[in-house]
């Protein structure tokens, strides 16, 4: 998928929305949440693989709420910014 694409990125955004603003959905999001950090710190001292996982587990919810959270036209942005820093 290419969310530099806005009709691309309007389509996630709209199957996220369906997905997770429903009650069931809104259960999910509180267990990932819960599971991937996301109200406490992601480092495990002595261990950085630990927290290598950590960080990853929460950048993926960050992302989903990214997506419901901005216009297609800012998630495009956002992708475009991205691959230019890359």
């Amino acid at each position: 998928m290419n969310l530099k694409d806005r009709e691309q990125a309007k389509a996630l955004k709209s199957n996220m929305h369906a997905v997770f603003e429903s009650p069931q959905g809104q259960e999910v999001i509180r267990f990932l949440e819960a599971s991937c950090c996301w109200y406490q710190s992601v480092l495990v001292p002595g261990n950085p693989d630990m927290t290598l996982i950590n960080d990853g587990k929460r950048q993926v919810l960050a992302t989903i709420k990214t997506i419901l959270r901005l216009s297609p036209d800012q998630i495009s942005a956002l992708a475009e910014k991205s691959d230019n820093n890359q």
